[in-house]
């Protein structure tokens, strides 16, 4: 339920199905953090993928709103309405370089991993209209990255601005926006 590093055996993980009780309480004698959420298989997957839906499409979403805001000098403003809007998440700080750096750095999987999320979605009748939008989003990053030569290892420390700059060009004023 969560990046491996830097938790390691302690990294969440969601347990199902009709053993999971013993497969949680061998699994904790070994010192790993988990936690059984429905004794039928499929509960702690659908867990995981809609929850994947939310935290992939935020950083696909951060990532298009401060591409293009970047372009019209308007990143500050943008950034600082979030911050007023949601305080607690951290806009003014470290959250939009954190963000867009899972995309650039693990874009190319995680778009394959919203291609099953999609799925899972379809699976019960729900059109998943924004995993497959997050699906190119995730993509589309790494493809301009990959387009421009431009390898993650490369941009460390990461700083969103200077990757979309590299990307798309220094931003130009805009008399027409909107």
């Amino acid at each position: 339920m969560a990046p491996v590093p830097p938790q390691r055996l302690k990294t969440p993980i969601l347990l199902g199905g009709e053993r999971a009780d013993q497969v949680a309480e061998r699994l904790g004698e070994l010192g790993m953090n988990v936690r059984v959420v429905a004794n039928v298989i499929g509960v702690a997957s659908a867990i995981k993928m809609c929850r994947s839906i939310m935290i992939k499409g935020l950083e696909a979403l951060t990532t298009e709103c401060l591409s293009t805001a970047r372009q019209y000098h308007a990143e500050d403003e943008v950034l600082a309405s979030l911050h007023e809007s949601f305080p607690q998440m951290g806009w003014d700080d470290t959250l939009p370089h954190y963000l867009i750096s899972r995309v650039a750095e693990h874009g190319r999987r995680r778009s394959e991993e919203m291609k099953e999320v999609a799925k899972t979605s379809r699976d019960v009748d729900v059109v998943p209209n924004m995993s497959l939008a997050i699906v190119d989003a995730q993509k589309g990053l790494v493809d301009a990255m990959r387009d421009a030569d431009i390898g993650y290892p490369s941009l460390e420390p990461f700083d969103w601005p200077n990757l979309i700059d590299t990307l798309y060009g220094s931003p130009v004023a805009r008399e027409s926006a909107i």
